[in-house]
């Protein structure tokens, strides 16, 4: 079967490539994605603060539920697509999967449902909280099939489908929330329940666009394989996704539900960092993968790695900027003093992202156990950091704490990727990059929290537009900003001939 890949490609083909791809079916999976962004105003004004907390809350605990139950099994799927060249091959090892993974949710789902109320009341103490936990256990088979079909029809590369289920879901969620907030009134469980129903209806439209790659299984011989490849990524997703679950939890076990809700509003800001990074991170995964076998793959990595360095640390400190008039703007000044949290959170999204580029070594080497010692920092290093910032500074200090989490598992996954599969990493002076942007917006930061909101907000504009500039001649030499300007400008020249 015929799949489209960078390989053979020119530098700036396989740059073009990157970009295309990020551009329209990546740039449609981080809107799917950021779904809980772009309902932020209409929840926000509609919910009081705690609400708003509670939803937040739930929302996160359905994503621990989901990612527990594919246990790693949508990477290990992606990284033996393309070792297998074979149809029945491909068939046999995706059939295999999902129904493996259904089995489990079956499983998880009736243990959870049956034990509904008891851990509904250890985790959040308010009022319905068993029935907001029974509703997400119920959403949880359909988030497998919804994520197992967008994940093939990525790896595939069937862009049109892929756009059809990111953005039709994304849409009718946002149409059904309108319908239910202002025609019906709806409460949390009424935004629960149009959760299911989205995924119900897209899971099993996505899993009929996929049924080319769907047959009975012979046998579950490639389960072993699988598994043996997902059980470290299941448990590097599942701490990933446990340290959010556990942010809320201590936010709220020791700043109280008020301060939840602020977080909560401070963090959908910070998230719009995901417009780009879950965009790039959809269209990085099977550009780095079909490309590590080039001889001259390391360049193009390093071309990637400072790029998105240079713009995702300018988009970070632009939001920052402009994060107390947009949460006052569009969830009213209520939720304002949530906009403090915006710079630590949106640049610990970026060293997240930053880390997905590095430490592709991991992933080429097949060892991806490696990860487990990133993530046991990233879970130590985080937990401790927010039970200790908190104390001292507030929702700042729950932010700070993921920040400095992000740090540590970064740094550890790199390492341990270049002990694994070195690469020619040009990584001095992206880390001094990002180092200097670090300090100057911690420096903002303590103005922002100690003196003046408007004062801080236009050191952070200066500061993104000074670090740009300087980025641009520190990244980048001579002759790879001619290849950038020359690569810009043929762009915008077809984009203006096809207009």
């Amino acid at each position: 079967m015929n799949i489209r890949s960078p390989r053979g490609l020119s530098q700036r083909g396989r740059l073009g490539f990157l970009l295309k791809d990020s551009a329209l079916y990546g740039g449609a999976a981080a809107i799917s994605k950021s779904f809980s962004i772009i309902t932020f105003p209409l929840l926000a004004r509609h919910f009081s603060t705690a609400d708003y907390g509670i939803i937040d809350f739930f929302g996160v605990l359905a994503s621990f539920i989901g990612i527990l139950i594919i246990f790693g099994q949508d990477s290990s799927i992606a990284r033996f697509f393309y070792e297998y060249e074979d149809k029945n091959h491909r068939q046999q090892l995706i059939s295999q999967s999902i129904v493996f993974q259904l089995l489990v949710s079956f499983v998880l789902g009736t243990i959870l449902w049956i034990w509904s109320i008891p851990i509904a009341g250890a985790l959040i103490q308010v009022p319905d909280a068993s029935i907001y936990f029974g509703l997400i256990v119920l959403k949880a088979p359909f988030l497998v099939l919804m994520n197992f079909s967008q994940n093939l029809l990525k790896w595939s590369f069937d862009r049109n489908k892929f756009l059809f289920i990111s953005l039709g879901s994304t849409l009718f969620s946002i149409i059904a929330l309108v319908v239910g907030i202002y025609h019906f009134n709806i409460g949390v469980a009424g935004i629960l329940w149009i959760s299911i129903i989205n995924y119900a209806v897209f899971g099993c439209l996505g899993i009929w666009f996929v049924r080319r790659w769907l047959v009975i299984p012979k046998d579950f011989g490639f389960l072993k394989e699988l598994l043996r490849y997902a059980l470290p990524l299941g448990l590097i997703s599942g701490a990933g996704a446990f340290v959010p679950l556990v942010e809320r939890w201590l936010t709220n076990e020791l700043l109280g539900l008020e301060e939840l809700g602020l977080y909560a509003a401070g963090t959908r800001v910070a998230m719009l960092v995901t417009l780009f990074v879950g965009a790039f991170q959809t269209a990085w995964g099977p550009f780095s993968l079909s490309l590590y076998k080039e001889s001259d793959s390391i360049v193009s990595y390093n071309l990637v790695l400072k790029s998105f360095v240079l713009v995702m640390i300018t988009i970070s400190l632009l939001l920052s900027a402009i994060a107390y008039p947009l949460i006052t703007i569009f969830a009213t000044e209520r939720y304002a003093p949530g906009a403090i949290v915006v710079f630590p959170l949106a640049l610990a999204l970026v060293i997240q992202a930053t880390s997905w580029i590095t430490e592709i070594g991991i992933g080429i080497s097949k060892r991806s156990h490696l990860n487990l010692y990133a993530y046991a920092a990233f879970v130590t290093v985080t937990i401790s950091s927010i039970y200790i910032l908190s104390s001292l500074f507030g929702l700042v200090g729950v932010a700070l704490g993921i920040l400095f989490g992000h740090v540590a598992k970064s740094a550890i996954s790199s390492w341990l990727a270049q002990k694994a599969y070195p690469l020619a990493w040009n990584y001095g002076v992206v880390l001094t990059y990002i180092g200097i942007g670090f300090s100057l917006g911690f420096v903002v930061l303590l103005i922002y929290n100690q003196y003046s909101v408007v004062l801080a907000s236009v050191l952070y504009l200066i500061l993104a537009i000074g670090l740009f500039f300087v980025g641009v001649h520190m990244l980048f030499d001579q002759d790879d900003r001619s290849k950038a300007r020359e690569f810009i400008l043929s762009k915008l020249a077809w984009t203006k001939f096809r207009a």
